[in-house]
């Protein structure tokens, strides 16, 4: 009995083990992906992270896009973990209240509102120097993380199975994604700012 004992404990701890090898190897990609960016920025002729970016008409639609889902994600995650479908849409809730269930909600709504008060304020300039838009474009690498994690790689990551939410958060973030992108490493220059 001991002997199954101790080789169950073993099993878990390898799981346990691999799964946290699994999950430092996925984190670091939204890492090494803007790392990569700026180091790009810093190399290439005419994409200085100080230069003046115009805000194209499309990026500013994208901006709208990702600002307006943002800025309500707090408010329904922190004062309604509860509300109808959010169980078919992400998992169940956890049984019993504790204190990590709580921080985790907390601070994750503090990353919603830092980044829809970033996007809040990147909306209210005509250019922006391109370092500014780092905090969507991180927020963007990391929801991009999730999306292999929630859904690509949920067998390994998420013990309840797929979350559906993320062919929802996909069909948003992904074009988002793309236009950030196009934008970040193409932009016009905007020289009539001091």
């Amino acid at each position: 009995k001991p002997f199954r004992m101790h080789q169950a404990t073993t099993v878990i701890r390898s799981i346990m083990q691999f799964s946290r090898l699994a999950t430092l190897a996925l984190i670091s990609v939204p890492y090494v992906g803007i790392g990569a960016l700026i180091r790009y920025c810093q190399k290439t002729d005419g994409v200085g992270l100080d230069d003046e970016m115009e805000i194209t008409p499309l990026q500013r639609k994208a901006m709208w896009v990702h600002f307006g889902y943002f800025v309500g994600i707090p408010i329904l995650i922190e004062a309604f973990p509860d509300a109808p479908g959010l169980d078919i849409l992400i998992g169940s809730m956890p049984t019993g209240p504790s204190n990590v269930f709580y921080q985790m909600i907390c601070l994750a709504s503090e990353n919603f509102f830092v980044t829809s008060t970033s996007l809040g304020m990147l909306l209210m300039q005509k250019s922006v120097p391109r370092w500014a838009m780092m905090t969507p474009i991180a927020q963007l690498a990391w929801n991009l993380k999730n999306h292999v994690a929630w859904f690509f790689m949920s067998g390994t990551f998420a013990p309840e199975g797929p979350l559906y939410f993320a062919l929802l958060d996909m069909a948003l973030i992904w074009p988002i994604c793309g236009v950030y992108g196009y934008n970040f490493l193409y932009a016009k220059k905007d020289e009539k700012k001091e």
